[in-house]
């Protein structure tokens, strides 16, 4: 166990930790990125294919949307 009293190491070792510390971090932060475009790409095509397969229901659902974004904003 160590502690922050531990006065052994190195500041090479410590740099070398800290390096790959970061370049993890960095790796999963790039994983989550990725993961996160490929879902909005996968919803954007889906919203696309919903709208044209479904022209009329999209148009009642933007506008009741579009009635409820109206209530909310008026009641402030």
């Amino acid at each position: 166990m160590s502690t922050s009293n531990d006065t052994s190491k190195k500041p090479a070792d410590l740099k070398t930790q800290a390096t790959e510390a970061v370049r993890v971090v960095s790796d999963q932060l790039n994983d989550q990125a990725n993961l996160l475009r490929d879902t909005a790409a996968d919803v954007r095509y889906n919203t696309q294919e919903f709208i044209q397969n479904n022209p009329w229901q999209s148009v009642i659902m933007a506008a009741g949307v579009g009635f409820l974004v109206g209530i909310i904003i008026a009641r402030r």
